[in-house]
């Protein structure tokens, strides 16, 4: 579960630093872009922020 939410996390901070969509499809080992584009808009905000708070209590 750990990495499920770090790779969420990786990609939503990513994108939010206008990172290319094909350096976060290739970050996360997708075989397409388009793969990477559904998986980001199912990322919603609040599992973000959750993620996000576990992995700063983690540091």
């Amino acid at each position: 579960m750990k990495i499920y939410r770090s790779r969420h996390s990786w990609a939503t901070i990513a994108r939010g630093k206008d990172v290319p969509l094909s350096v976060i499809s290739e970050g996360l080992g997708h075989d397409s872009e388009t793969t990477t584009q559904i998986y980001l808009d199912s990322i919603k905000p609040s599992e973000v922020d959750k993620a996000n708070r576990m992995i700063w209590e983690d540091l």
